[in-house]
């Protein structure tokens, strides 16, 4: 059995474009965030590691090296699935990273299995689907006769006769819901003096389409994991369209999903120390 773990937000998309290729022995595993992906290898290692990036760029780089920095990393080939750079930075990255191969997203499911293949030096064949069995004619019953006038049915005896003892069902009342948030109150990380509207919205959507991590978790650079941790909650649940009005929330729908998408990825790599330290050392400014 080959075991192939796919990393990144296309992982499960990747995962079910294989998985109808019915490939007997293939057993495939993903997992969204970055972390979650190096928590997922170092606990059960694959055979091969995927990551899959619809935008690609640096982050996808950092995340290969941070596995190439792990013992096991090191053995285990590496492809990534991410829009290809430059002739130049491609050779070197994929000299760098010992890349197996680097495939654009517009692979096909199939070649990404012949690359899969050629990889590991293996043939993985297909499972041959399940045959239909034969159906046995089934036979209605007989309708029953309209004419006929319905039986009384009876209603279930409720009381409970045992020689000259009666017991009859008590009458529990109305029932009544238990209020979660009274016994187990949310902690509000929002901000109830600045409501979030349309501007904040499109400049907070700028910010995650063009700034670092450091700049979309609003810390300061090189900061450690409990600022970070408190920066991601406060943000991820003051852009939560259950806090904004809903037309607001109605009409920047698709912008708050990539906003707080863009909040998971960098506390994916920031909230993780083996992550942040090969970021910032990326990305540190002259």
């Amino acid at each position: 059995m080959i075991r192939l773990l796919i990393i990144g937000r296309p992982g499960s998309q990747w995962a079910d474009r294989l998985h109808q290729l019915h490939l007997s022995e293939l057993e495939i595993d993903h997992e969204r965030l970055p972390s979650a992906g190096i928590r997922r290898f170092e606990e059960s290692p694959a055979d091969l590691i995927i990551i899959a990036d619809d935008q690609g760029g640096e982050r996808v780089e950092i995340l290969a090296g941070a596995l190439r920095n792990r013992p096991l990393g090191q053995l285990v080939p590496l492809m990534l699935v991410c829009p290809l750079p430059d002739a130049e930075r491609l050779q070197a990255a994929t000299d760098t990273l010992d890349l197996v191969g680097w495939l654009p997203p517009e692979t096909s499911p199939q070649a990404l299995l012949t690359r899969i293949e050629a990889a590991l030096d293996v043939s993985l064949s297909a499972q041959p689907s399940p045959s239909t069995p034969h159906a046995e004619p089934s036979f209605a019953p007989e309708a029953p006769d309209a004419s006929a006038p319905p039986e009384p049915s009876a209603p279930p005896s409720r009381v409970f006769r045992s020689g000259d003892l009666t017991l009859e069902p008590l009458d529990p009342g109305p029932t009544h819901q238990v209020d979660r948030q009274s016994i187990f109150p949310t902690r509000d990380f929002s901000y109830p003096d600045a409501p979030v509207d349309a501007e904040l919205i499109r400049r907070k959507l700028k910010a995650v389409r063009h700034e670092d991590y450091f700049a979309i978790l609003e810390v300061r650079r090189g900061a450690e994991t409990q600022p970070i941790r408190e920066a991601f909650h406060r943000l991820y649940a003051r852009f939560d369209p259950r806090n904004i009005d809903f037309q607001t929330a109605h009409a920047f729908e698709e912008a708050l999903a990539e906003i707080r998408d863009a909040l998971e990825d960098a506390w994916a790599v920031l909230g993780d120390p083996a992550l942040r330290e090969p970021y910032l050392r990326y990305t540190l400014r002259p």
